[in-house]
C-alpha cells in the first residue's frame, strides 16, 4: 500500500525555502520528536522538531501533544527508512 505523500510544512529554518522541507513522522509528544530527530541527525539527516529553539509560552505549547519531525525533501525517503525502523516496523 502506498503511502500518502508528505504533508509540507510552513517552516523557514536550516537554510531552506519551506518547499523544501516536510513532515517525516508526527511523533506522540515533544519528547518522542526530539529523540526520533536526535537519531536521525546522527544518521547524517539533518532533522528538526518545529519550535524546539522557542522558550516562550509559544513554545510550551508547541511541545504538548503530538509533534511533527521535519526533514529535507532530498533526505526524505532515507529518513522514513530510519522511521521505520525506530518504530520496528519494516521498511515499505
Amino acid at each position: 500500500m502506498k503511502s500518502p505523500p508528505p504533508k509540507p510544512i510552513l517552516f523557514l529554518g536550516m537554510g531552506h525555502s519551506k518547499r523544501d522541507l516536510v513532515v517525516v513522522h508526527t511523533a506522540p509528544s515533544f519528547h518522542a520528536a526530539t529523540l526520533l530527530a536526535g537519531l536521525l541527525k546522527s544518521e547524517g539527516v539533518h532533522a528538526v522538531v518545529p519550535g524546539s529553539q522557542l522558550n516562550d509560552e509559544f513554545g510550551s505549547a508547541r511541545k504538548l501533544g503530538a509533534t511533527d519531525v521535519v526533514v529535507q525533501r532530498v533526505d526524505l525517503e532515507l529518513a522514513k527508512d530510519i522511521v521505520a525502523a525506530w518504530e520496528g516496523a519494516p521498511p515499505a
